[in-house]
């Protein structure tokens, strides 16, 4: 009972102090003290306010900052998914404009091929080769010539499984392929492979006339490959002093690095 009655007493108190500093701060009386009060506190203050600013700032940037690296992995893996689907869209447009010019040489020709994909190449540097999707069971048979393009030669099938081959390119060394030059004596000759690197004609006789740009195409002469496909252009013409003979270097109208989809002639 004694405890209530203090702690209502204490009450009474304070709310009559609460009062009177009231009424002293509305008649101005305090001012000085507050003053005096504000100037101690406020560094304190400062110090407290400008701490939670830092902090919330702090806090802030940390979302942020959360929020942004979720942001750029998104970004980063669309860029990723719409790099793969461009990569692949280009190479559907590349294959489907090579089978439009193949299949557009056949019509014209009459020529009858299967059309194939290289699936692999063989990794060593000096050997020029691809290995085919299609093999004996779609009607290749080894020496079948490789087309692209307009009727660009570009190979020959050198060995066949049942449903692979591999195919030697023209600008392999293991390559030989019976040409003649479209200039005006139709010089003819064996076009042959310089380790990947280039294509030559040689023993042609000096008193032929070969220039550079002259089209260099199949001659016939060789079983199973149609007269007339192109196998590339004259690019040099190197003779030796007091000799009989010339040598056309000559260069494929095709990438024969980036070859991915040809038509192997068949039944020629």
């Amino acid at each position: 009972m004694l405890k209530r009655l203090r702690t209502a007493r204490v009450s009474v108190v304070l709310l009559i102090v609460a009062l009177a500093l009231i009424g002293l701060h509305a008649l101005g009386v305090l001012g000085p003290v507050e003053g005096g009060l504000v100037r101690i506190i406020s560094p304190l203050q400062y110090r407290v306010f400008s701490l939670g600013t830092a902090f919330n700032g702090w806090y802030q940037g940390l979302s942020v900052n959360s929020d942004l690296r979720t942001e750029n992995s998104e970004l980063a893996t669309q860029v990723t998914e719409l790099t793969i689907e461009n990569a692949q869209l280009r190479t559907l447009i590349s294959e489907h404009q090579a089978l439009t010019l193949q299949l557009a040489f056949l019509e014209r020709t009459g020529l009858r091929a299967v059309t194939a994909y290289a699936i692999g190449k063989n990794p060593e540097p000096n050997l020029q080769s691809i290995i085919l999707n299609k093999g004996s069971a779609d009607g290749l048979s080894i020496g079948a010539p490789l087309v692209v393009g307009d009727g660009i030669m570009v190979g020959k099938i050198s060995m066949v499984a049942l449903h692979s081959a591999e195919a030697i390119l023209v600008n392999d060394s293991r390559s030989k392929v019976a040409v003649l030059i479209q200039n005006a004596t139709e010089s003819q000759g064996v076009v042959v492979g310089e380790h990947g690197l280039s294509m030559k004609v040689e023993l042609i006789p000096q008193n032929e006339l070969v220039k550079e740009h002259d089209a260099v195409v199949t001659s016939g002469l060789e079983s199973g490959i149609a007269r007339g496909l192109v196998v590339g252009t004259v690019s040099r013409v190197t003779t030796e002093p007091n000799g009989f003979f010339q040598t056309a270097q000559v260069s494929s109208l095709a990438n024969l690095d980036a070859l991915t989809v040809v038509s192997v002639l068949v039944n020629q």
